[in-house]
């Protein structure tokens, strides 16, 4: 199985779940003991990778085992097969003993939501601060190979998702995929050891401990999707279907590019009068004005490049909740 795949010929099983172990794959043990298993396998054909493997067992770095140390488990999934096959799914669990988020910004399911989502942004952005998302690359077949790390970025919207997850208990899950590193199809055993005994454990102690992000974002990150969801909520008793603040920012930067527009050139968008309406939003204690949207039917007119698709735009994603700044 020479292709450039999965080595399965192009007939890839689906079925096959990534994170389970096969026959012989569910190891584990310190973290030291994978860095010395990676040291083993260094210069080997690159299936000697399954000896990483740990779907349920864990490798497990500890603080106490040193003081520059984080605490977490990683588990591996099934190692992919040749360096040009899909990266290998991983997931990293962080103890709620090392996070230490306070109880309060998980204490029920938008805030935990909001703040697996303020701990995926950071840690996507650390992942490309440190470089880590690069691959190496060039030299042909027998050129260095892999070696990034691929982390979900999230986009504009605050969504419930499975990147990274905090639970009820405060325990912190990550998952994600690294590219195992190789030249041609042989191991680099001393790509792999930066990567798992540097660079992992940094992107934990700078995105994954409350004790080194700002907490004053954190928490207006958290207080203001609760802010969105509860003003959702405020709709249906006041007779309305969607509600547009006054001063938001509706224009997108482009078509391809969800951010909000930016110049001096900004219209931001004025309720009418006979359609305004206000709330005030429980945690920012602010009022709120805006342009209430009741039920029944609703005609937006107007000449071309008046807004009216901006508009609608704006509406059609209002269920969800957005990050600070957005300027929906």
């Amino acid at each position: 199985r020479y292709g450039r795949g999965d080595g399965s010929g192009g007939n890839l099983d689906n079925s096959i779940d990534p994170n389970a172990a096969r026959p012989g794959g569910n190891n584990g043990g310190t973290f030291g003991d994978l860095i010395n298993t990676l040291y083993r396998v260094d210069g080997q054909s690159y299936p000697a990778y399954r000896d990483i493997e740990s779907s349920s067992r864990g490798w497990t770095s500890s603080s106490s085992s040193s003081v520059d140390a984080a605490s977490f488990s990683l588990y591996v999934g099934r190692a992919q097969a040749d360096p040009f096959a899909r990266p290998t799914r991983c997931r990293i669990v962080v103890p709620s003993s090392y996070a230490q988020f306070p109880g309060e910004s998980y204490s029920t399911k938008i805030r935990a939501i909001a703040l697996s989502d303020y701990l995926n942004r950071a840690l996507s952005a650390a992942c490309i601060g440190l470089g880590a998302d690069q691959a190496a690359g060039g030299g042909g077949w027998s050129g260095a190979k892999g070696g990034d790390i691929r982390i979900e970025a999230p986009g504009q919207n605050v969504l419930e998702q499975s990147a990274v997850v905090v639970d009820a208990s405060g325990n912190v899950t990550v998952q994600f995929a690294i590219n195992l590193p190789a030249r041609g199809r042989t191991i680099q055993g001393d790509r792999a050891v930066e990567i798992f005994e540097r660079t992992l454990p940094t992107l934990v102690k700078q995105t994954l401990r409350y004790s080194s992000l700002n907490s004053t974002k954190m928490q207006h990150h958290i207080l203001s999707v609760e802010d969105q969801e509860w003003l959702r909520n405020q709709l249906e008793a006041s007779g309305l279907v969607a509600f547009v603040a006054n001063g938001a920012v509706l224009p997108r930067a482009s078509g391809a590019d969800d951010k909000p527009m930016v110049g001096s050139g900004i219209v931001r968008f004025e309720s009418p009068p006979q359609l305004r309406m206000s709330f005030v939003l429980p945690n920012l204690q602010k009022t709120i004005e805006g342009m209430g949207i009741r039920k029944g039917v609703t005609l937006i007119v107007g000449g071309g490049f008046h807004g009216k698709s901006t508009l609608l735009s704006a509406l059609q994603v209002g269920v969800y909740s957005k990050i600070p700044g957005d300027g929906r």
